[in-house]
């Protein structure tokens, strides 16, 4: 197919999919007669992909490019799904230069990480994005606020429930790379999806507030 016709059926303008070419998301088309490129299905499946990760993961082209090329250059195991889909979402911690962790922070998020049993790498940019949050927590308290860390605890469970359930849905084994590029966005829609889901039931109970309800969110059945 020919570029234009490649826009049309994903949605991508002429521009836009030029612009993923440069930046080196999506392959060039094969020049056929050297003015003019062609594309073919396995185009259409990257455009999908390369959008995904940008508009609905909200990556930005850096760690886009960087989740990609994991994904082509490794063909990636199953076990480095996880690493991929966090790297690109959260691999970018804010500076500890802007947000100086306070003294003791690290040590007490580290402590319930462990008292968790989660295994999770010592340098895990998720660690230092814990501490940064707990650190902005006990400033909004002033300067003898002691943030509680186990209050993380019913989140840690809802979260590790969570996380069974998209482990359950990845593939014993990936073959190819566009089946781990699948198995990656699915990872970053379901992250999208639970997102949504948290403000929605934010919105909720505050309605349930004004309704003066008391604000309980049950799961129907």
């Amino acid at each position: 197919m020919r570029i234009s016709e490649l826009s049309c059926r994903t949605g991508a303008s002429i521009p836009t999919i030029k612009f993923y070419v440069r930046e080196g998301l999506l392959a060039p088309g094969r020049v056929t007669d050297g003015r003019h490129a062609e594309y073919d299905d396995d185009h259409v499946s990257r455009i999908y992909l390369i959008k995904t990760l940008t508009v609905m993961g909200r990556m930005t082209i850096s760690a886009a490019r960087d989740a990609l090329r994991a994904i082509d250059e490794r063909g990636i195991e199953v076990r480095g799904l996880c690493g991929v889909v966090n790297d690109a979402l959260f691999g970018e911690p804010a500076s500890t230069a802007d947000l100086p962790l306070r003294g003791g922070v690290r040590q007490r998020i580290d402590a319930f990480i462990a008292q968790l049993g989660w295994q999770v790498d010592d340098d895990s940019p998720s660690r230092v994005t814990l501490s940064q949050v707990f650190t902005a927590l006990e400033r909004l308290g002033g300067d003898g606020a002691h943030a509680d860390v186990e209050a993380l605890a019913p989140y840690a469970l809802a979260a590790a429930r969570l996380a069974d359930l998209e482990k359950r849905a990845l593939p014993r084994s990936v073959d190819s790379s566009q089946e781990a590029g699948r198995a990656v966005a699915r990872a970053v829609l379901y992250e999208v999806a639970l997102s949504s889901l948290r403000r929605m039931a934010r919105e909720h109970l505050i309605a349930s507030w004004d309704e003066g309800q008391g604000g309980v969110v049950r799961p129907a059945g």
